[in-house]
């Protein structure tokens, strides 16, 4: 065991999973799912996380003869709009996280942490960070040399650009900050198409009962059942993605463009017109379905300079 713990917190809407990595590796065993209350007000929800975080602690200085850590590194993905460098959301009007609007998330859990006598030093240190960027500096360690776009498609579509492990932010080849969700596309912006909104959406303008199969898991298992619908659906999906990438393929010229996130399981589906577009770059085109993986890893990379 070492005197210094690192907890990574994956925060979304809805759920937030953690666990703890030690000398750079991540514990899979302590790797936990928790809910996150964020419909709840703002002390509940950081009451709320207080005890996910006590509840990783506690279990593994028990398991390690109750050892006193000298310090305790927390490393959160959180949703934004977000400071990342000063712990203040700017989420609002979704449902999610609207009681923290403003507040100092960092300085408002490290009291609570401090007043709840943890078996550690004074020493705590809290970092936030964008879950995209996280992952994408988490896919980097295994390919470090390489020019990369990451997306993570889930509830929306997160993105980052990388060349030689450098999150890039304002280069003309990319778009600014490195962010496609805002990007116009169609009749409306990349992230209300490329999200799980955006395929029962489809899934509705192709005839699928989505009050019925409501999920994108529920449309992949049509998909694989030879359900017609369903299949033009991931087709419509997989050819839009690559229209949409083409001109950031061609301007950015990665090696790889990576692809994580909860719809990345149903990449079978979707993937030919991607790969197909991507192969006329000469690019290699991956899917990622344990994202949460490289994303605890890339929390782990941003403490490392610390050491």
């Amino acid at each position: 065991m070492s005197d210094r713990l690192m907890l990574a917190l994956d925060v979304g809407g809805t759920f937030t999973k953690g666990c703890i990595i030690e000398h750079h590796q991540i514990l899979t065993s302590t790797i936990k799912k928790y809910n996150t209350y964020s419909y709840l007000d703002a002390e509940a929800i950081l009451n709320n996380f207080k005890r996910i975080i006590e509840d990783l602690v506690y279990p593994y200085i028990r398991a390690h003869n109750n050892q006193y850590i000298s310090q305790l590194n927390i490393g959160f993905t959180f949703p934004g709009p977000f400071d990342y460098r000063n712990g203040i959301s700017y989420v609002k009007g979704v449902g999610k996280f609207d009681a923290l609007y403003g507040i100092n998330i960092h300085e408002e859990i490290r009291k609570r942490l401090l007043a709840a006598q943890l078996p550690v030093n004074d020493q705590i240190n809290i970092r936030f960070e964008n879950d995209c960027h996280l992952f994408g500096i988490g896919v980097n360690e295994e390919f470090p040399a390489e020019k990369l776009i990451c997306l993570t498609i889930g509830t929306g579509l997160g993105s980052v650009f990388l060349d030689q492990g450098k999150i890039l932010t304002s280069r003309e080849d990319i778009p600014p900050e490195g962010y496609l969700y805002q990007i116009p596309y169609k009749d409306s912006i990349v992230d209300d198409y490329f999200s799980i909104r955006g395929i029962l959406q489809l899934a509705s303008s192709n005839g699928i009962d989505t009050i019925q199969y409501n999920t994108v898991k529920d449309i992949a298992l049509l998909a694989k059942e030879k359900n017609e619908a369903a299949i033009q659906t991931f087709d419509t999906f997989g050819n839009n993605l690559a229209e949409m990438l083409e001109p950031y393929i061609q301007s950015f010229q990665p090696d790889k463009v990576v692809i994580g996130g909860q719809i990345s399981k149903s990449f079978h589906l979707f993937g030919n017109a991607l790969q197909k577009a991507a192969q006329q770059h000469k690019i290699e085109v991956i899917a990622l379905k344990d994202a949460l993986y490289y994303t605890f890893k890339g929390i782990d990379v941003m403490f490392s300079g610390d050491e």
